[in-house]
Formats: C-alpha cells, sequence, structure tokens
C-alpha cells in the first residue's frame, strides 16, 4: 500500500531524462521491488530519490534515529498521557522546530505540510491527504497506541500554534490521527 496521496491542485513538474549505470544485483532487486508495488520501476525509482531530497538527506543532520516499532511503541505505551504531552510540548517542540526550520525553503502551510507529509511517508504510517472545502484533511493510521496518537496531536498542535495564526483540529483514537489544517486564514471547522 502506498503511502502517498498528491494533491490535485499541484501541477506536474517537467521532467529530464538521466542514464544511470547501476550494479546488475540493485537493477534486479528494484525490479522485484516494482513489481511488488505494482509500480514501474521509474515510479519506484522517483519515490526513492524523492524521499532522500526531501527528509533521507536531513535524517543525519538533525540528528534523527531509527529505531525499532516495537521499542517506540513499548517506551511511548509506558508513559502517562502527561508525561507524552510534556514530552511533546516541552522537550521535543524546540528540535522539532529547529527541524522545520533547517528544511524549509519557506514559511508556510504548504511546505509545512510537504514536511509532515515526507515525515509521515519515512515512518511508514499510511496517510492520506485531501483539499476539499478550503483546507486539508489528513488521515493518518497507525498500530502504535493512543500515547502515540496523544504525543503527535501535542507535537503538531504546538508546531502549529508557534507557526500560524489560525487553529489546527486534530482528532485521535488509538490507532488514528484526523487532522484539519485550514489552507487560508481563519479557523478549520
Amino acid at each position: 500500500m502506498t503511502n502517498r496521496t498528491y494533491l490535485l491542485s499541484e501541477p506536474p513538474e517537467k521532467t529530464e531524462t538521466m542514464t544511470l549505470r547501476l550494479p546488475l544485483s540493485i537493477v534486479k532487486s528494484l525490479k522485484n521491488d516494482a513489481e511488488f508495488e505494482k509500480v514501474s520501476v521509474n515510479s519506484l525509482a522517483i519515490r526513492i530519490f524523492s524521499d532522500h531530497i526531501s527528509w533521507e538527506k536531513y535524517e543525519r543532520k538533525v540528528g534523527l534515529l531509527p529505531m525499532t516499532k516495537v521499542f517506540l511503541e513499548n517506551a511511548v505505551a509506558k508513559m502517562t498521557e502527561d508525561e507524552v504531552v510534556n514530552l511533546a510540548e516541552k522537550n521535543e517542540k524546540d528540535y522539532f522546530k529547529n527541524i522545520i526550520i533547517f528544511m524549509k525553503r519557506e514559511h508556510s502551510k504548504k511546505e509545512f505540510i510537504k514536511i509532515l507529509r515526507s515525515w509521515l511517508s519515512v515512518s511508514w504510517m499510511q496517510h492520506v491527504l485531501e483539499l476539499k472545502e478550503g483546507n486539508y484533511y489528513f488521515m493518518i493510521r497507525h498500530d502504535l497506541g493512543g500515547n502515540w496518537s496523544l504525543y503527535i496531536k501535542a507535537l503538531l498542535s504546538v508546531l502549529y500554534r508557534d507557526s500560524f495564526d489560525d487553529d489546527i483540529t486534530i482528532k485521535t483514537t488509538k490507532s488514528t490521527i484526523s487532522i484539519v489544517i485550514p489552507s487560508q486564514n481563519g479557523t478549520a471547522s
């Protein structure tokens, strides 16, 4: 299942043909992965390059570490709700603000959404993004428990509040996070 949804309002980018010399083992692996995902090798390559450009090249530079899902799920589950909110709003807020400042090219909601989508994609959280009725609607699905949903809600709320004048709406369950971001100034309904 793919983790990407592209907004229809984004114009397609111009493309350019590029030739690469790759080891045969990599070519075989790319073909197998593309066949498994039911996409072309070109589409898979675009996704790999896009993930690198939008997120992976920043990971080590900003201090992000890979960890197992089991570790994260167990660590967050052992925290109280107050500890989760405190971690997001006090400890992680400034760290993530620095990541956003380092990664973004402009200060806009569109850039905020691009960074959020990049993070969701590399985190393998299934998500859908739609633009309708003047708002961006995110639906995120994960299986890391209610405290993970609370962490995401608290972190995104404080990051958004510090950057924009209007309000973000976030609703959570144990395995889903629903986010409404107004595309214009004003409050989401």
